[in-house]
């Protein structure tokens, strides 16, 4: 019985080295991309930090106004859409930021992206609770 116990706990080991069970949280951008833009990201990334959640969906659809092409600041902005449980809306940010950044693994391996878009395997959705908004 030991043995069988081992052997899941090897196999989720597994699933987590490959990022298919990856924590979520915002992301910041370096400022020489876009320096006005990443200063409203890092403010709203402050703002999701603190439980803030309106002010921080206010802060990267201005980040986004600034600079459209920011996929860190539409992922960002899923996420808080999220929390606001503003499902629709979130997929579509979330399918945006992905369209930016393809080779952005902080992004693409994302629990909540790979659920929202239907890519995530039914043991991430397990793991992440992800059944209730998977697409």
């Amino acid at each position: 019985m030991k043995s069988i116990g081992k052997f899941w706990f090897g196999m989720f080991l597994i699933f987590l080295g490959q990022g298919c069970v990856a924590l979520t949280g915002p992301l910041a951008v370096l400022p020489i991309v876009s320096p006005q833009a990443s200063e409203l990201n890092l403010s709203g990334i402050e703002a999701y930090n603190n439980g803030e959640w309106v002010l921080a969906k206010q802060r990267f659809l201005a980040a986004i106004h600034v600079d459209n092409q920011l996929p860190e600041a539409h992922y960002n902005l899923a996420l808080t859409l999220h929390k606001l449980e503003e499902y629709d809306e979130a997929a579509e940010y979330f399918q945006k930021a992905g369209e930016l950044a393809p080779n952005n693994d902080s992004i693409m391996k994302s629990t909540l992206y790979r659920n929202y878009l239907g890519l995530s395997t039914t043991f991430e959705r397990h793991m992440s609770g992800g059944y209730r908004y998977a697409q």
